[in-house]
């Protein structure tokens, strides 16, 4: 909820995902999940429908996304609430495209990214033939790759299998989407989508958010 220029990050994140076509949002929350709700409400001022889903305990993106398993049955959209994406058009329609034409258990968004210091706080992925994804590494020490993925995923419903299947990283303690998506790239069903027309900032620092407010002041006309 922190606001950016004139809205809270998750209200760019609302509106990225209308931008894909959809029209029913689950939100997961947490402890200040009363700030959410009463800011979104039932999400008819956004003219989409919002479910609320509280992860009781900080248990990673992966158990998170697994939360809604009772609600879809179909291909759907995650978005994360950090992520601050400045989408063109035909970028949206191609990775919607190659999605069902590959058949994907999952596409990441990537970005190709310069500055190391921001792979090393996400995850670099390392990229073989038609964009299948053949590695992919969490917050990397040493990444292998200067492809940073961004918070931005298709995925199919198969996904929650491999949540289940997923182990608690040692690090963290949580279920890591990226270890996820790894256990899926060996069935070769996990893709990316390089994304070179749209620009894409994930707030994690005050160097980003000071990043956010530039680019979206420079680049009002893609929001």
């Amino acid at each position: 909820m922190l606001p950016i220029i004139d809205k809270p990050i998750l209200e760019y994140v609302l509106e990225n995902m209308k931008k894909f076509g959809v029209e029913e949002i689950f939100i997961i929350v947490g402890p200040k999940k009363d700030v959410v709700i009463r800011y979104f409400e039932d999400g008819s001022l956004w003219n989409v429908k919002i479910t609320y889903i509280e992860q009781k305990e900080p248990l990673g993106i992966a158990h998170a996304i697994g939360l809604v398993r009772s609600y879809i049955s179909e291909p759907f959209l995650v978005i994360l609430g950090d992520d601050i994406t400045l989408f063109d058009q035909e970028e949206i329609s191609s990775v919607i495209n190659m999605f069902f034409n590959k058949n994907a258990w999952v596409i990441e968004g990537v970005v190709e990214e310069q500055n190391i210091q921001r792979i090393k706080r996400t995850c670099s992925v390392i990229l073989g033939d038609n964009g299948k994804i053949l590695d992919i590494e969490e917050k990397p020490q040493k990444p292998r790759s200067m492809l940073r993925g961004i918070g931005i995923y298709l995925f199919h419903p198969i996904v929650f299998n491999f949540i289940e299947k997923t182990p608690i990283s040692n690090i963290r303690r949580e279920k890591e989407i990226t270890h996820t998506i790894r256990l899926m790239t060996s069935y070769g069903k996990a893709y990316a989508y390089l994304f070179k027309k749209s620009i894409n900032i994930n707030v994690n620092t005050l160097e980003d958010l000071r990043l956010a407010i530039k680019t979206l002041l420079i680049h009002k006309d893609k929001m």
